[in-house]
């Protein structure tokens, strides 16, 4: 460097340093964030756009990318119109959000007022909604809708805003701000994102008409030919999805034009085989010869699963089912480290076998598959578990009645037809069992000469499979792959358990079924030898023996009519369970109509008919089918017109009604019960009967009643208690309370016991104390209903306030109480009306009836002792006849 030579020199550089500095120093002061000249202006814009703002952008765009790149696109459904995220993926790029936010906050506070401060804040706001953190993001947002000062920044601000209120389930707010967007004048990008956003929002609420409007609309505001070709693939889908093949063709074509990544290629050009227009069969053909093109190409070798899969959905779809079942199961093989698609496959294999084959067993044994691998963020997964669960107990319901009624219908065999069915049966099973294992010793034979080519050729065959292979990518060198083993080791256990090596050990696991048309081998017992240690049964001559038990087959069938009436009444609940699930699991009407109606033809005294009467008026009604309907609406009304379903046909509303009286009737208890306590029995029993007045029909009545009868216990005699715990037995069975009273009513008996052991004499000559009047007859339903009404009326007529009761006196002889009497004479005064009365004549009905008086004491002894004759004597001696 040149060293200052002279004074002169150096006052000359020393002016302008001074200079400089001032420039400076008045460009600093100009330039602060506070100041509004053009010149401080200008210097914000730049250097905020250029530099915080600009690597705030970076940011969100490199999040984007993560976010695109890392999602999961299932080519089975329609694509999301934005990939998806949520609080695990953003932790991945958490460091990405922090800086954003601190960048964009820094060209916000440092150049206050610049061009870029509204994008700024709308950075900060897209990554807290980036980072899940939609309350935040929503507050950032609507800040600059109200605050900001460009109207392409608030309009930009509020399509963020839009999708932040779908991602938040906010969907009545997102659709206000559309309605807003609506009547401003939108930009070209910010309308475009309000196209894609409103897509969105109507891909959320499944409204794919509306949705693929928007798409259409936005398609044509892009520029980018990367996000043109994904957005015109998924209008391909909803057109497909919704019926419209030429015009999904039409979008497929387009989204190829823009020639997309490989897969969404690939993925395209599936789905425009299975839209093709195909009027004659040499079109079928080269939609095959084109599937087979793609099998054949080394660059689909990891899309194997889906190529099948795809040529499965084509070969259903055109009505070869059996061919569309070997492409799924192709598919299935194929698929090595896709279970999304193998769950698929599996899936609408088990929805063949349930909808188009009436196989449920094998429907069941697919959706059980279908759970094993299914990830649990499908859109489906709850539908498809709900399915899985319900085929479980459906199967379990099915398997009940087929077996049963094979057992029984072997029972009906005589001795001799049996015998020889069971002897056909075998010699089929067993002819069956044989050409099974010569069958599986030709496969393994295939493989082992297939495994020894591949070893002979250790660059494999992958990728020059011929159309229709059995040989498929992976399946071969799957045991020589340790991690492979392993996982397919924890697989079998965790579907199958721990099992002994053995031959046949599935047949353990399956259902019985005895058919006489048709008998499956699940319902074998196992082989009579124990296996060797190759794990076959062997003959003498080294052969597989499979062997069925005759026995074995025997000792299943049902011999006497207890074991008969046991099948018989498990086959009444599986039919009832089983119309139920048709019903209201799989809401096939028909069926579930045709299944309670076997069910009240083959049980016509069913403790179900009243609900399946119901229930059929339900679904034939929902159905269309009036005349049906009223005929079991009419069952109800005319032969069950007291039961719950006959008053909730006269009104619909009746559980609610009955909930409402429920809960007064409840609080009237509550005050009865508080009198009980206090010894105010007559103010207890007056609130019980007034309330029960009131409310008679509702759930809480049985605890009234139960109330009531245990204040008679007090106030009452101990026969007027037992009568009345009996009595409350009859009218509610299904009563929760049910055991107490049980306990009460054998209390009671014990007590009677206990007073009848400690009495010294059988009868107790002392008569000065009330009496009751007894009338014993021949146990009669008709009488046990009429008799009470009678003496009813007579104590009526010569105005006698006494209580009647009906009580069951031995196995044969029933009687009429009517207590009490204050005395002896009145007691004797009344039985000679009823001898007067003639009683027998007027009865009309044949047989012995006795009525005399007994005092309160002797009773007790009578009731328990049972012994009428000596009773008799007694009277006859005490009571002379006047």
């Amino acid at each position: 460097m040149r060293r200052v030579q002279s004074p002169q020199e150096y006052k000359a550089l020393n002016k302008a340093s001074i200079l400089l500095i001032l420039i400076v120093t008045q460009g600093l002061y100009f330039c602060a964030p506070e100041k509004t000249n053009v010149f401080s202006n200008s210097y914000h814009n730049t250097t905020s756009h250029y530099n915080a703002y600009f690597i705030a952008n970076e940011d969100i765009k490199e999040i984007e990318t993560i976010i695109e790149d890392s999602y999961e696109w299932n080519y089975n459904l329609i694509l999301p119109v934005f990939p998806q995220f949520d609080t695990i993926l953003a932790q991945s790029y958490n460091e990405q959000i922090e800086h954003c936010i601190t960048k964009a906050s820094l060209a916000i506070q440092l150049h206050k007022g610049s061009n870029w401060e509204d994008n700024s804040y709308i950075l900060v706001g897209k990554a807290r909604f980036y980072s899940v953190d939609y309350v935040n993001a929503i507050e950032t947002f609507k800040y600059v809708n109200t605050k900001g000062k460009g109207d392409n920044e608030k309009h930009e601000a509020l399509v963020a805003l839009m999708r932040t209120f779908i991602e938040n389930d906010e969907l009545n707010n997102a659709i206000a701000v559309s309605d807003y967007l609506k009547r401003e004048n939108l930009n070209r990008k910010n309308l475009k994102d309000l196209y894609l956003t409103r897509g969105y929002y109507y891909q959320k609420r499944d409204d794919l008409d509306n949705m693929v409007q928007n798409l259409t609309q936005a398609v044509t505001l892009m520029s980018s030919r990367k996000e043109k070709a994904r957005i015109n693939f998924i209008i391909g889908q909803v057109y497909q999805s919704l019926g419209f093949e030429s015009e999904a063709y039409s979008y497929y074509k387009s989204t190829l034009k823009e020639n997309p990544p490989y897969e969404l290629a690939f993925y395209t050009k599936l789905n425009m085989a299975q839209v093709s227009n195909l009027a004659k069969s040499n079109d079928l053909k080269k939609v095959r010869k084109y599937f087979r093109k793609l099998l054949k190409d080394r660059k689909n070798v990891e899309y194997k699963d889906k190529i099948y899969y795809e040529m499965a959905k084509f070969e259903v779809k055109h009505g070869n089912l059996a061919l569309g079942m070997e492409h799924y199961n192709a598919s299935i093989r194929s698929s090595t480290n896709n279970n999304r698609q193998k769950a698929h496959s599996y899936w609408e294999l088990g929805k063949i076998y349930y909808d188009s084959l009436a196989q449920y067993e094998m429907a069941k044994l697919y959706y059980d598959s279908t759970m094993s691998v299914l990830p649990n963020d499908e859109l489906e997964y709850e539908a498809i578990k709900t399915r899985q669960l319900v085929l479980d107990n459906f199967v379990t319901q099915l398997n009940v009645i087929a077996i049963n009624d094979s057992l029984l219908h072997l029972a009906s065999m005589s001795d001799e037809a049996l015998s020889q069915f069971l002897d056909d049966y075998i010699v089929k099973e067993e002819e069956a069992e044989k050409q099974r294992q010569a069958e599986e010793e030709k496969r393994q034979k295939r493989q082992e000469a297939l495994i020894a080519q591949q070893n002979n050729n250790p660059f494999g065959t992958s990728g020059t499979h011929t159309f229709g292979s059995d040989n498929y990518d992976g399946s071969l060198w799957y045991f020589y792959n340790p991690s492979a083993v392993s996982r397919g080791k924890m697989q079998f256990k965790s579907i199958w358990g721990d099992r002994v090596l053995e031959d046949n050990w599935r047949r353990s696991i399956k259902p019985a079924i005895l058919d006489e048309e048709n008998l499956t081998e699940e319902g074998s017992p196992t082989p009579k030898n124990e296996p060797d240690s190759k794990g076959k049964d062997q003959n003498e001559d080294g052969e597989s023996a499979f062997k069925i038990d005759k026995n074995a087959l025997i000792a299943t069938v049902p011999k006497t009519e207890a074991e008969q009436a046991k099948l018989l009444a498990e086959i009444e609940v599986a039919m009832y369970n089983l119309g139920n699930i048709y019903n209201f699991d799989l809401e096939e009407h028909q069926n579930s109509v045709d299944t309670f109606e076997d069910l009240l033809r083959r049980f016509p005294e069913s403790e179900y008919t009243h609900e399946v009467w119901y229930l059929l008026y339900l679904i034939l009604q929902e159905m269309g089918n009036e005349p049906k309907s009223n005929f079991y609406k009419n069952e109800l009304l005319n032969k069950a017109p007291e039961s719950i379903y006959a008053k909730l046909i006269i009104n619909p509303n009746y559980r609610a009604d009955s909930q409402i009286e429920g809960e007064k009737l409840q609080k009237i208890y509550a005050e009865a019960y508080a009198y009980y306590q206090q010894d105010s029995l007559t103010l207890a029993l007056d609130l019980l009967n007034d309330g029960l007045k009131k409310y008679d029909d509702n759930d809480f009545i049985d605890n009234a009643n139960l109330l009531k009868i245990i204040i008679h216990g007090k106030s009452e005699s101990v026969y007027t208690y037992e009568y009345e715990l009996n009595n409350f037995l009859k009218e509610y069975p299904e009563s929760e309370l049910v055991p107490y009273v049980d306990s009460l009513v054998m209390a009671s008996e014990q007590f009677h016991i206990n007073l009848v052991n400690s009495s010294k004499a059988k009868f107790i000559r002392k008569f000065d104390e009330p009496h009751f009047f007894v009338f014993v007859y021949e146990t009669d339903e008709e009488l046990s209903n009429t008799l009470p009404d009678y003496f009813k009326q007579i104590t009526q007529d010569h105005n006698i306030n006494v209580k009647i009761g009906n009580l069951i006196l031995d196995s044969k002889h029933s009687m009429i109480l009517l207590s009490e009497f204050p005395d002896k004479k009145s007691a004797v005064d009344f039985n000679h009306i009823i001898t007067d009365q003639k009683p027998s004549e007027k009865i009309n009905k044949s047989g012995k009836f006795y009525n005399f008086v007994i005092t309160k004491e002797n009773f007790n002894i009578f009731y328990q002792t049972k012994e009428l004759d000596s009773y008799l004597t007694f009277y006859s001696k005490n009571y002379p006849v006047q």
